[in-house]
């Protein structure tokens, strides 16, 4: 079960990255975050500090490689946060940590992502032509179309992209023990993942028995870039009312603007 958190403590806050993406996208929240939470963001192979690293398209491998980076900080209370792919990988890490070390998270944040009970198996996203791959990253508006259209860049991107989806796609939902710490999940209400499955977010309330808190933003897949300050606000103040410390980040502005 979770550790219970004075408002004294410290929290470590680990942070995963959207399809694509890297640890870089959370380079700005330490400044922005209460001192009560310290960010460890996690590095995916292929990108950023694990540029060198061949990418990861298998579940095994990649959740192998995170636990031993995340090993380190268990012995502190601790909570994941993951924007898209990001919070998928996250609470396959919340309970492979479970599993291995008896420990779970005070408190889990899923961010734009289709929730593990609602998934479907895509499994064409290493093979299929350029073309088809690149027309899904599209309809996401991730990238802009300079980027999209050159071909120099798409050619370095296209590797770990393909392994990123590819993992979304594989997935496999197994039934068990859910968490039971609380959870916030997060909706774009112009995210394309609803189009198809209005419930595709709301479905993260079970995988906790804990207190579920759903909030939806006026925006598309990536509003943990258009939106940055509402969601470090939304982050920080359900992890505080989770962990006791009721701690509050950012202006009245910026508050009533996440509202």
């Amino acid at each position: 079960m979770a550790r219970p958190v004075g408002s004294s403590s410290t929290v470590t806050l680990f942070c995963l990255p959207y399809a694509g993406g890297n640890a870089a996208i959370y380079r700005e929240w330490p400044s922005r975050l209460p001192a009560w939470i310290r960010l460890v963001p996690l590095h995916i192979p292929g990108r950023g500090l694990r540029h060198n690293m061949q990418p990861m398209h298998r579940w095994p491998e990649l959740l192998a490689l995170l636990v031993e980076d995340m090993r380190p900080h268990l012995s502190e209370p601790f909570a994941i946060f993951g924007h898209s792919m990001g919070a998928l990988i996250g609470i396959e890490l919340a309970h492979a940590i479970r599993a291995r070390y008896g420990v779970s998270p005070v408190w889990f944040g899923a961010s734009a992502c289709t929730a593990p009970t609602r998934r479907e198996r895509e499994l064409h996203w290493l093979s299929c032509p350029d073309e088809e791959f690149i027309d899904e990253v599209r309809s996401l508006n991730g990238m802009p179309d300079e980027l999209l259209e050159n071909r120099e860049f798409m050619e370095l991107v296209l590797p770990f992209l393909r392994a990123d989806f590819h993992l979304c796609g594989s997935y496999e939902y197994r039934s068990r023990v859910p968490l039971h710490c609380p959870v916030l999940a997060l909706a774009g209400a112009a995210d394309p993942i609803l189009d198809d499955d209005p419930q595709s977010v709301s479905a993260w309330s079970r995988e906790t028995t804990g207190e579920f808190q759903l909030t939806s933003l006026d925006a598309d897949h990536f509003f943990i870039n258009t939106h940055r300050d509402a969601v470090i606000d939304l982050v920080s103040d359900s992890l505080g009312r989770a962990t006791g410390a009721h701690v509050q980040c950012g202006t009245p502005e910026r508050r009533a603007a996440a509202a």
